[in-house]
């Protein structure tokens, strides 16, 4: 319903516009009819301002535009986001960013977990990868940083692994 009305605005301020300018190329013969031309060219901007703000909001709060926010949101904050930060970041009532990652949980895009009385939802697809050293044979673990090739518990060579 709010788009249909931000459209009708936009519709609505062309012919504003067009008598505006009319009576602003009148006003250059007249100086009276000044007044008119800024009162049509005003109403007119207002109605091209608010049709445009509402359409702008409709378009970032769609549920396609929602998701890949709340992607973007998830990758920035290490993989996990809460409802209060989905919320905070778009602008958007608790009900709609509840709703924008029920579906995604849905969809299998997140899974969730409560932590500390709240839910917490993680994206797997966008945490950072953990790579490590790793032996085959006795399971010792090293950071990718340490200049080693081969364990120094048991001698074997070692593999590099993503987790």
């Amino acid at each position: 319903m709010k788009r249909i009305m931000a459209i009708l605005a936009a519709v609505a301020s062309i012919p504003l516009l067009v008598l505006g300018i009319l009576f602003l190329i009148v006003a250059a013969t007249g100086p009276s009819r000044m007044l008119v031309a800024a009162v049509f060219l005003l109403v007119a901007g207002l109605l091209l301002f608010w049709s445009d703000s509402t359409l702008r909001r409709l378009a970032e709060t769609s549920p396609q535009a929602l998701n890949t926010g709340i992607k973007h949101l998830a990758r920035t904050l290490g993989g996990e986001v809460t409802v209060a930060q989905v919320q905070a970041e778009f602008h958007i009532p608790q009900k709609m960013a509840l709703g924008a990652l029920e579906k995604m949980l849905g969809q299998g895009e997140c899974q969730r977990e409560q932590r500390a009385e709240r839910d917490v939802y993680i994206f797997k697809s966008v945490m950072p990868a953990k790579v490590l050293k790793r032996c085959p044979y006795c399971g010792s673990q090293f950071p990718v940083k340490a200049a080693l090739a081969k364990c120094p518990n048991c001698g074997a060579s070692l593999e590099t692994t993503k987790e």
